[in-house]
């Protein structure tokens, strides 16, 4: 049988990733499993879809915003989940992946000039854990991951023997992808700066090459700068290049904690396992996380035994720093930050395909028996039944969230109730989203006497402190929460506090932990339970249960 063109081969990989994606987000019914960061996100687009000329650009996502709000009006206009985004960045979403899988084939056919691996390496990359995720849900990652994915794909085709034109174009689809989530250009960046170095010809020419790379870079943001000067919202060059997000803010900081989010983070980015959110959880899924790294690095190692006599192909050679560079300048920086983080370990984290797809072909060109290949299907896929098996555990969250908005309501009357979370409960998001959109108090509100309708949801988060305030005292944070709890008691709201109440000090210091702020833990929790009591009120299987809060009597 005659093998499509090349081109019927892309479409083909497009089709079938976004027939199966768009499957799967109905079947699910939850666009906000393990982060519901889209739907602030979707929040934050309803002006870019309303009126596009008033809307206020964002810093740090400088084209996300006005691409999504466009896009949004075009699925509004063909009557796909008209009027609600936080559904409809979901199928953006998988558009975008599909787009993606179609990188990956590309890449890894014209690396190997084999059908076989490409599509190998495709089914691999489309199964993984955090890309199948991020594909289903309402993140903001998957479009700009795109982008920079296909900058680093062509990069490594081409840096073996870069001419500037090519530079610039690899410059010039980087910039869009980092233009629409800024944080993107640190893992890629020096990786692709260090395969420019290492290319063919004298130093004086690869550094050209190089200053080719950074005038694209600064050239293709400063053309979006001019064709966005005067809109609300616009920056200046300078500021497009660092907009400083997450730097100074609880996210940021280095401990020991962090290590074990950077298991999370690695292991579940291939096999989903759980210990998503904080330290503690990870530690006790040490084993099946651990198992997840231990095949990425058999994989490693596997494809590093078998590629090394090729070591001297300056195509080989250039495709291993950038998606290596990438992985190592990624992994640092997501220590850092937030290494249990989907959207974190995303962008650094394709190695692992494509060392797939080098190593598929490689064997599969030494021994092409139909067995070798099987078992090379066989393997590509189980991530993707692995991980579709894991996701189902929160089909219909959505509905259930919703349910359990309303039972909520009924329970504790928003005009008269102050609640008392965590911080991270998936409960605010829709208490935020479709009551008010109002911000925890943080120390800073100031309210009318109960009972009063605006805002409708108010409420304290526990973990406020360590986000925004990285730079207080455990002391400090405490008795911040405490002037809180106490304004909602003197204006005569009833205070409702979630599970967070039963933690130990030790659960509470875990999750703080991810903050950087474990070292808080004991001054909360004191604060609370001194001057505090609690009993259960309502328990309902989506939030858990809420206590009524009051101040502990006195003797």
């Amino acid at each position: 049988m005659k093998t499509p063109a090349f081109a019927w081969q892309l479409l083909l990989a497009f089709a079938l990733s976004l027939l199966i994606l768009v499957g799967l987000i109905g079947w699910l019914q939850n666009v906000h499993i393990l982060t519901s960061n889209g739907m602030y996100k979707s929040i934050q687009a309803e002006p870019w879809i309303a009126d596009p000329s008033a809307a206020r650009l964002d810093a740090s996502n400088y084209l996300y915003f006005p691409l999504y709000g466009a896009l949004c009006r075009l699925l509004d206009g063909l009557g796909i989940e008209r009027g609600v985004p936080w559904k409809q960045f979901a199928y953006l979403n998988a558009f975008w992946a599909s787009l993606c899988i179609v990188f990956v084939y590309a890449f890894v056919h014209r690396a190997t000039q084999s059908a076989r691996a490409a599509v190998l390496a495709a089914i691999f990359h489309f199964g993984c854990g955090f890309f199948l995720l991020l594909a289903v849900i309402s993140e903001d990652i998957m479009p700009g991951y795109t982008l920079v994915f296909g900058a680093m794909a062509l990069a490594g085709l081409w840096f073996d023997r870069p001419t500037y034109g090519r530079v610039a174009i690899v410059g010039a689809i980087f910039t869009l992808g980092w233009l629409i989530e800024w944080r993107l250009i640190f893992p890629t960046l020096p990786a692709l700066l260090l395969a420019l170095l290492a290319s063919e010809g004298p130093m004086s020419r690869r550094l050209a090459r190089i200053g080719v790379m950074l005038a694209s870079i600064v050239a293709g943001s400063g053309v979006v700068q001019l064709l966005w000067d005067g809109h609300n919202g616009a920056v200046g060059l300078h500021d497009m290049l660092w907009t400083g997000k997450g730097v100074a803010s609880g996210w940021a900081g280095v401990s020991w904690d962090k290590a074990w989010m950077m298991l999370s983070g690695i292991g579940n980015y291939f096999l989903i396992m759980g210990g998503f959110t904080d330290p503690v959880t990870a530690r006790r899924l040490m084993f099946p996380l651990s198992f997840s790294v231990l095949l990425q690095a058999v994989i490693f190692v596997a494809s590093i035994v078998v590629l090394w006599p090729r070591r001297a192909d300056r195509r080989l050679r250039a495709i291993g720093i950038v998606f290596l560079g990438t992985l190592a300048a990624g992994q640092v920086l997501n220590f850092y930050a937030q290494p249990q983080d989907p959207q974190m370990q995303i962008n650094v984290m394709p190695w692992l395909s494509v060392a797939w797809g080098l190593l598929a072909a490689a064997l599969l060109a030494v021994r092409a028996r139909p067995q070798v290949l099987l078992l090379f299907v066989v393997l590509s896929l189980v991530p993707l039944v692995w991980n579709g098996a894991q996701l189902a555990r929160w089909r219909g969250g959505d509905s259930a969230a919703v349910a359990a908005l309303a039972a909520l309501e009924k329970r504790f009357p928003p005009d008269s109730t102050v609640f008392l979370y965590w911080g991270f409960e998936p409960i605010t998001v829709w208490q935020y989203a479709l009551w008010s959109r109002t911000w925890d108090w943080d120390g800073t509100a100031i309210v009318a006497n109960a009972p009063s309708a605006e805002p409708k949801f108010k409420w304290i988060a526990i973990d406020a402190g360590a986000i925004r305030h990285p730079g207080w005292t455990a002391e400090q944070h405490a008795q911040s929460i405490k002037r809180d709890i106490d304004q909602a008691l003197d204006r005569g709201y009833r205070v409702a506090v979630s599970d967070v109440w039963n933690w130990s000090v030790d659960e509470l210091a875990g999750q703080l932990g991810g903050l950087a702020a474990g070292n808080r833990a004991t001054a909360i929790h004191k604060m609370l339970h001194d001057n505090f009591e609690a009993r259960p009120v309502f328990s309902q299987p989506t939030v858990g249960t809420y206590y009524d809060l009051r101040r502990r009597s006195a003797g």
